[in-house]
């Protein structure tokens, strides 16, 4: 980030990142997703020379925003980087979780990323880069903590929510939506979602005018099939997409837990600090 030092405590926070992320009781734990997430998205960036101002919909208690941040390959830093959520409880513990990693750059908003109002207040065609690591349902997944539980299926969204289904919408087209009209020309969406919908991700892609320029697959190891797909799209851009050698999460499975391979302890450096979070499980 940056050859300024910095007192202990933040020092501290961020050798210990991801561990010691303040998470408030019964909501859903960030996980192995929203690093991978954040890794990909400062990768891409510190490619293409940064972003000034950057947003995460659907923000959590900050992870894959902090994970942007930190990461060794964005050396040029955002001057602004927000976070949304609609759970006042995550936004609390995000704030304090920027606070501690020493991220002054960083702040939180509650609101809905469905809410045309919230948008304009956020900035339409004001930020360079969006990410987002949107809702989906896997088969065999546990089941869903109190605060995740009222984000979905809360009564105040029923009217949207049925809408939804009505017309085929999904979280999904709610996100790319929301990050088009957020986004200035040309700018960068990065989204991570299972492999296994590539078609749903590729449909809400285009409806929201976001055309995809690479995708990265993500496997658990050698044997087995793509779990994640990470993408990079740009707003009214041509679909002229790049699909990139796939990233190989572990080396072998061992009686104590994953083995994670070199490339993927590079690609994301925290990922070992993920093995208990939510995500990370289903995997």
């Amino acid at each position: 980030m940056s050859d300024i030092r910095l007192p202990v405590s933040i020092e501290a926070a961020r050798a210990a990142f991801p561990s010691g992320l303040e998470q408030p009781p019964g909501a859903y734990r960030f996980g192995m997703d929203a690093l991978l997430l954040g890794a990909w998205a400062a990768r891409c960036l510190g490619e293409a020379g940064g972003a000034a101002a950057v947003t995460e919909l659907g923000s959590g208690c900050g992870a894959a925003l902090f994970a942007l941040l930190l990461h060794p390959a964005l050396t040029r830093p955002p001057s602004q980087a927000l976070g949304v959520d609609d759970k006042k409880e995550l936004c609390a513990a995000a704030c304090l979780n920027a606070a501690r990693l020493g991220l002054d750059c960083c702040r939180f908003l509650e609101g809905d990323v469905e809410d045309a109002a919230l948008l304009r207040q956020m900035g339409e065609r004001a930020f360079a880069a969006v990410l987002t690591n949107p809702p989906f349902d896997l088969p065999g997944r546990r089941a869903t903590p109190p605060l995740r539980e009222r984000a979905l299926r809360s009564t105040s969204h029923s009217d949207t929510e049925t809408a939804r289904k009505e017309d085929g919408q999904s979280a999904l087209n709610v996100f790319c939506r929301a990050a088009s009209r957020l986004l200035t020309h040309h700018g960068r969406f990065y989204v991570i979602f299972p492999a296994g919908d590539i078609s749903r991700l590729l449909s809400a892609l285009s409806a929201a005018r976001l055309g995809l320029r690479r995708l990265l697959p993500v496997h658990p190891d050698r044997q087995g099939p793509a779990i994640r797909l990470l993408a990079e799209a740009r707003r009214d851009a041509a679909s002229d997409c790049r699909l990139l050698p796939p990233l190989f999460l572990h080396a072998q499975e061992r009686d104590n837990g994953p083995e994670w391979t070199p490339e993927a302890l590079e690609f994301c450096p925290w990922l070992a600090g993920a093995t208990q979070g939510e995500e990370a499980s289903q995997s």
